[in-house]
């Protein structure tokens, strides 16, 4: 400590003199530093960088894989990135791969701000594109496969490990990524040119050699004479309907076109292919509505059928003009490819340059040969060929069309549901016609229009008018009862058998049993008949109470209550 007693000596004085002068470099984690090499093995390469307070060490391997392995040697400069000023374990952690990295990505970044060109090599290819890597800086960068080129291509992997020149066309500062592309160069060599290229078609001129680039669902992309692309959508690819141009075009085609239109503000070129072809309806007007021809089937759709009225010419058969009697006919189910059929013309809008065509129209109508052959008929027979909740769908043999019998129409007598039940799919029945609809194709039948109405029998009866009925069932309820020389059975309530309520009894009766009933009710409209017991004894009362007025007593008589009545009336 002897040496630190006299500050104010020479030495002292020196030596804070140096300390003074001394600039302390700040060393900052992420910056990129140049650090001088002080020793290289075979494993490691020691750099020593001012203001650190080590000499750190980087792994030779990756020295070699930036490739300069062969360029260091002791006292040469090093770029480094400082990692970690002190680790875990305390050392001082750099990177050269990394600085390079980085000033790869800068000297990049700076070349797509100034939108210059840069030389990269295709390394390998991954899903959706290439890896390349720019031969200056050896820094990786990404390309699209739709980037490589203008053009579509089956077969890109012929690229690899090939040279070629790009532009930045993207950069993620986030992630130091890259995106390249040459199709970006080659469309950017070709802008200045494209112009003249342009103005060299019009409208109307001929291509003989046009080239597809791609087929798509709307149309045809072609190269016109290697300089041009140009648009052909699939209205103008043909005369006929096409449903997938890639069943007819393929990329590599030649196909003469002509150029039908020019955007100025976009420089795109449309194109046809059908403008140079001789236009099929030129031919329509030997053709006549009402007329029938011979056509092929040419397309099977689910909405109808696409007809060949001659080549090209085209003509279509709507579904609802299939089938007379199937509301949704099945067209596939009707007709097969090639098929030659008979038609006739409905419609041909020469405007739309549309045809329209019907098949049942060249068939018997089925609705108007049973109009006029069984509408007058007193019966038909048909089968019954299906069931729904309400009635059955019969067919009419003969004529091959179906009719509809509704519950409602199946019986005079019984509950319509369960006469229905009875009535089995693929029984015969005889039936009458009651109404025929040839435009609406509806034809109801009836099988109780060949029955006698049981309300005929009621026809000049009157209320209280008695009549014999026969007993049909007997429940607690009551009785169903069938006058004589009628077939329509009537229910008889409990409170209408008897005047007493101890002789209201249905239990009194049994089947067959013949017993007289009066007309309470009867209402031909509403075709509803009512009738009492009850009824029947009170006009039996009122004969006897008028009849037998003087006697004062009524107990000799066949009636129950005729006594009180008498003896009511003598007193009054």
């Amino acid at each position: 400590m002897e040496i630190y007693k006299d500050l104010n000596s020479n030495k002292n004085k020196e030596f804070a003199s140096l300390l003074d002068n001394q600039t302390i470099k700040k060393i900052e984690e992420g910056k990129i530093f140049e650090a001088t090499i002080t020793k290289i093995s075979n494993k490691y390469c020691w750099v020593y960088l001012d203001g650190l307070k080590s000499e750190p060490a980087i792994d030779i391997n990756e020295i070699k894989e930036i490739n300069l392995f062969d360029k260091i040697k002791e006292g040469s400069k090093l770029k480094i990135v400082v990692e970690n000023l002190e680790s875990k374990s305390g050392e001082i952690i750099v990177s050269a791969a990394k600085a390079k990295k980085i000033e790869g990505w800068e000297i990049l970044l700076k070349k797509y701000e100034n939108n210059e060109i840069i030389k990269i090599k295709v390394k390998n290819k991954i899903k959706g594109g290439f890896v390349c890597e720019e031969i200056e800086t050896k820094h990786l960068l990404f390309m699209p496969a739709s980037q490589l080129s203008n053009r579509p291509q089956k077969d890109n992997s012929n690229v690899i490990n090939s040279e070629m020149e790009v532009k930045i066309i993207q950069a993620d500062k986030k992630r130091a990524n890259l995106c390249c592309s040459r199709r970006e160069l080659i469309s950017e060599n070709k802008k200045g040119d494209k112009i003249k290229i342009f103005e060299k078609y019009n409208v109307g001129d001929k291509i003989e050699d046009a080239i597809i680039k791609s087929v798509t669902d709307w149309g045809l992309f072609f190269e016109i004479n290697g300089e041009i692309d140009a648009l052909c959508h699939s209205s103008c690819c043909s005369y006929q309907r096409i449903e997938n141009l890639n069943d007819i075009f393929e990329i590599g085609q030649k196909i003469p076109v002509e150029v039908i239109s020019k955007d100025d503000k976009k420089l795109q070129i449309g194109v046809s292919i059908k403008a140079l072809l001789q236009n099929p309806f030129d031919n329509i007007n030997k053709y006549k509505v009402g007329d029938i021809y011979n056509v092929k089937v040419t397309k099977i759709l689910t909405y109808g059928v696409f007809c060949e009225l001659e080549d090209s010419l085209i003509a279509l058969l709507h579904q609802s003009e299939i089938s007379w009697t199937e509301k949704n006919p099945i067209p596939k189910n009707h007709f097969k490819l090639g098929q030659i059929i008979n038609v006739k013309i409905m419609s041909i809008d020469k405007d739309a340059q549309r045809v329209s065509v019907s098949f049942k129209a060249t068939q018997d109508n089925p609705y108007e040969v049973v109009e006029k052959n069984y509408s007058k008929e007193k019966s038909i027979e048909v089968e019954v060929s299906e069931k729904n909740d309400n009635g059955v769908f019969v067919r009419i043999l003969d004529a091959n069309v179906e009719g509809y019998l509704h519950q409602n129409q199946i019986s005079w007598q019984g509950n319509p549901t369960e006469n229905l039940e009875k009535i089995k799919k693929g029984t015969k029945i005889l039936v009458k016609i009651v109404d025929i609809s040839v435009e609406n194709r509806k034809i109801l039948v009836s099988k109780k229009a060949l029955e006698k109405d049981p309300m005929e029998f009621w026809s000049g009866k009157n209320i209280d008018d008695i009549l014999t009925t026969k007993v049909v069932s007997v429940d607690k309820k009551g009785l169903v009862v069938k006058p004589e020389g009628s077939d329509l059975e009537i229910f008889i309530k409990k409170n209408q058998i008897a005047i007493q309520s101890e002789d209201a009894r249905s239990e009194r009766f049994t089947v067959s049993d013949r017993v007289d009933a009066a007309i309470t009710e009867i209402s031909m409209e509403k075709r509803k008949v009512s009738l009492s017991i009850k009824r029947v004894e009170e006009i039996n009362n009122e004969i006897a109470l008028k009849n037998y007025s003087d006697l004062s007593s009524g107990k000799s008589l066949p009636f129950a209550n005729l006594s009180e009545k008498l003896g009511k009336k003598d007193k009054k």
